[in-house]
C-alpha cells in the first residue's frame, strides 16, 4: 500500500512539474492561434495553389500557421487537393500541418528550448517542400472537379477571436492534458535504466519510429510524452524521432490519405514520414 501511495505522490509531483513548465506557453500559443484564425485570411491560397513552384511553399507555410490537429487537417488537405492540378500542395500541407503550428512552437519552446524547436521547424518545412516536389515529379494527377464549400455569414473579428480561442483552448487543451497525464505516468512507472539502455541501441531511431506508428497523438500531445522520455534517458534527437513519427504517421492519418490519394502515392507518403523521422532525429543528435 505504501508503494502505491508513493507512486501516486510521485505521479502528482511530476504532473505538476510538467504542467507548470508547459501551460504558460500553451496559453500564449492559444492566443496566437486564435489571432491567426480570426484576423488573417487564407483566401490567397486559392491564388497560389496552381503555381507550379510556389504552391508547395505556400501550403507548407499555411500548414505551419494553421492551428489544426492530425484529424482536422484532412478535410483542409482534401479541399486543397481538389483545387490543385497536382498533388504537391496537398502533400506539403499534410506534412507541415501536424508538426508545425503556433501551438507546437510554443509547447516545444517551453519543454525543449530553442535549439530543438528551431531545428524541428526548419527540418519539417524542408521535408514538406522537398517531398511535395518529388511527388509532383513522380505522380501526375488526372484532371478533377474542384470542391466548393458554401461560405457562412461574415463574423465580427473579436467574436471570431473569442470563438477560436475557446475552440483551441478546449479542443487542443484536452489533448495536451492527456499528453501530460501519459508523460507523468511514463516518468513514474518506466525505469530510467531501461530507457537509457534502449537509447544506446544502434537501431533505436528505427525502432522508435516503428513504436510510434500505432500511437495516436494530436495537437502537441506528443511533446510532453517526448519530454518524459528525455527525462528518462532518451537523447533529444530520439525524442524528435518519436514526435515526428507519432504525429505524422499515426494510423488515422494514414487511413485518410489512402482515401483521396492513389495507393502508390499514399505508400510513398508514409515512407517519407518513416525515413524523415529517423533522419531528423539522427541529424539533430549528430549536429548538436
Amino acid at each position: 500500500m505504501e508503494i502505491i501511495v508513493q507512486i501516486f505522490i510521485n505521479f502528482i509531483n511530476k504532473f505538476w512539474h510538467y504542467s507548470i513548465e508547459i501551460l504558460p506557453y500553451f496559453f500564449v500559443a492559444t492566443i496566437f492561434g486564435a489571432f491567426i484564425q480570426s484576423y488573417l485570411s487564407f483566401n490567397f491560397i486559392r491564388k497560389f495553389v496552381n503555381k507550379k513552384f510556389l504552391s508547395p511553399i505556400i501550403t507548407a507555410f499555411f500548414g505551419a500557421s494553421a492551428p489544426v490537429c492530425s484529424c482536422s487537417m484532412i478535410p483542409i488537405a482534401q479541399t486543397i487537393n481538389s483545387l490543385s492540378k497536382s498533388y504537391a500542395p496537398a502533400i506539403s500541407f499534410l506534412i507541415s500541418a501536424p508538426i508545425l503550428s503556433p501551438v507546437i512552437f510554443f509547447l516545444m519552446l517551453g519543454m525543449f528550448g530553442w535549439e530543438l524547436t528551431i531545428f524541428r521547424f526548419i527540418f519539417g518545412f524542408i521535408l514538406a517542400v522537398i517531398t511535395a516536389y518529388l511527388m509532383d515529379l513522380f505522380f501526375k494527377k488526372p484532371p478533377t472537379l474542384p470542391m466548393f464549400s458554401s461560405g457562412g455569414q461574415s463574423q465580427n473579428k473579436w467574436q471570431a477571436f473569442k470563438t477560436a480561442f475557446k475552440e483551441i483552448f478546449i479542443g487542443t487543451g484536452k489533448y495536451v492534458l492527456l499528453g501530460l497525464l501519459i508523460a507523468s505516468a511514463i516518468a513514474v512507472l518506466i525505469p530510467s535504466s531501461l530507457v537509457t539502455k534502449f537509447s544506446s541501441f544502434p537501431f533505436s531511431y528505427l525502432f522508435i519510429t516503428i513504436f510510434s506508428i500505432p500511437i495516436y497523438v494530436c495537437s502537441g500531445e506528443e511533446i510532453p510524452i517526448a519530454k518524459s522520455f528525455v527525462d528518462l534517458g532518451f537523447t533529444q534527437g530520439q525524442a524528435l524521432t518519436f514526435m515526428l513519427a507519432s504525429a505524422g504517421i499515426c494510423i488515422p492519418t494514414i487511413s485518410a490519405t489512402f482515401k483521396f490519394f492513389p495507393k502508390k502515392l499514399a505508400i510513398f507518403y508514409v515512407l517519407v514520414w518513416f525515413i524523415g523521422s529517423v533522419i531528423g532525429g539522427l541529424l539533430f543528435d549528430i549536429l548538436f
